[in-house]
């Protein structure tokens, strides 16, 4: 039997927002998700709420879970949860999925405001220190990123920041030694715009396999990027 599969929602996204990849997946795969504090149907966290990291983040979403190995699958600040998670628990990681995951210090808003999940601030600082220092698992994995020049509605990002991103992606995928697969149909929100191929990945890592076959990757609109 496949181990367990842990899906981890953006920036302030509950659970709901994996119902499109749950509903493309087979229902031989167990499938976990959550609610973070703030979140959903989740009551946030009580007083005095300092500002989190993502280790913290990580062990808030450890204690949730049974004992065992399970696939992490992280979209966008849900990504710097599962490397954090697998720095911190490396024994119970089976495979790593990462939809557009976010560069660990990057300010995600741009308003001189706090970046804030669930009520909850976030400590970028420190939080970015735990990922540059988090060993990485020798498991399968899978890098999925956006269609370049696309973000969230079709606008296309400032060109540095773009770049940028990219170039994580790549480095992210050559850390992890995965395979890095572009969502040509898709700005960030890749669980949203191309469900299945999110879920072809999945499937992919669960079956301890990660190399994908071309062929079914561009009939999901997807391709493996040249590095």
């Amino acid at each position: 039997m496949a181990d367990p599969v842990v899906l981890i929602a953006h920036l302030g996204g509950a659970a709901g927002v994996w119902r499109p990849v749950l509903d493309e997946l087979p229902p031989s795969l167990t499938t976990f998700t959550y609610d973070r504090p703030g979140l959903g149907g989740a009551p946030p966290r009580p007083a005095p709420n300092p500002p989190m990291s993502y280790n913290a983040f990580a062990g808030e979403l450890a204690a949730q879970l049974p004992a065992g190995r399970v696939v992490l699958v992280g979209h966008s600040f849900g990504a710097l949860i599962a490397r954090a998670f697998a720095g911190r628990y490396p024994e119970r990681v089976a495979g790593f999925v990462s939809v557009d995951g976010s560069i660990p210090q990057m300010k995600l808003q741009l308003d001189g405001e706090p970046v804030v999940d669930g009520g909850t601030e976030l400590d970028l600082i420190t939080g970015h220190v735990e990922i540059l220092t988090a060993p990485i698992p020798d498991v399968p994995a899978v890098v999925l990123v956006r269609r370049r020049d696309w973000w969230s509605t079709g606008k296309p990002p400032h060109p540095a920041i773009d770049d940028l991103w990219q170039a994580h992606q790549r480095i992210l995928a050559q850390q992890w030694r995965a395979p890095l697969i572009v969502a040509e149909r898709s700005g960030h929100h890749i669980p949203t715009d191309q469900p299945a191929l999110v879920a072809y990945a999945i499937e992919l890592v669960a079956s301890g396999r990660q190399e994908p076959d071309e062929a079914r990757l561009a009939k999901l609109g997807g391709a493996v990027a040249q590095r």
